[in-house]
């Protein structure tokens, strides 16, 4: 058996900030701890970029420009969590230099990211590993505001089907394919029919 763990959105802003930068995981997170770190893989999504210098975009008044310490990172390692997820509305929140250094002090502390990266065609890639024999692969998608990435620009990988569909074959053969998506209306509990639409068919197509 292959134990798996997703966590929601994180943004250690805020009072728990020192806790992050510092790693005191048990103080973040109590009695989730010993699910993260016992599990074979566990993923996560980072709500926003860790910088140690600001440099904020302007989103003309869409909603707020997040950022924490790139210290925070000390926080996510010290529980165990294996991949951050970027593909979110807050991953461009400082620009592209900030969501340079959030992926390279992601990856400096030995973890995985999923969902972003310095142009499209990185952005697009999925995490790939392999656990008990199993390979399992991650793809990861965020709705179309202020992060996500082009051609030349880096961001976040948007919610594109036939992206999705190529990814699929491309990565599908005798692997979990997981896909995870950063969507909808905020404070609102459910999904759009679009969206269940959307994601049926991602099911019926392969992912697991």
């Amino acid at each position: 058996m292959i134990r798996i763990v997703f966590g929601g959105d994180i943004c250690p802003t805020g009072r728990i900030q020192n806790a992050f930068a510092a790693g005191y995981a048990d103080e973040i997170f109590h009695d989730l701890l010993e699910d993260i770190t016992y599990a074979d893989l566990s993923v996560v999504n980072l709500e926003c970029p860790l910088v140690s210098r600001e440099t904020p975009i302007n989103k003309g008044g869409g909603g707020p420009v997040l950022g924490a310490s790139s210290r925070c990172i000390r926080g996510f390692a010290a529980a165990n969590w294996s991949v951050l997820n970027l593909a979110n509305n807050h991953s461009f929140d400082h620009g592209a230099c900030g969501l340079r250094e959030t992926i390279d002090t992601i990856r400096g502390a030995g973890l995985g990211v999923v969902g972003a990266g310095l142009n499209i065609s990185e952005a697009q890639m999925p995490f790939v590993t392999i656990v008990n024999g199993q390979r399992i692969v991650i793809y990861a998608m965020a709705e179309r505001e202020y992060s996500v990435a082009d051609s030349k620009t880096p961001g976040a990988n948007p919610v594109d089907i036939i992206n999705f569909v190529n990814a699929i074959r491309q990565h599908k053969q005798d692997d979990i394919l997981i896909v995870i998506i950063h969507v909808g209306s905020e404070y609102y509990t459910y999904p759009s029919p679009e969206m269940r639409r959307k994601c049926r068919f991602m099911v019926d197509i392969g992912a697991d």
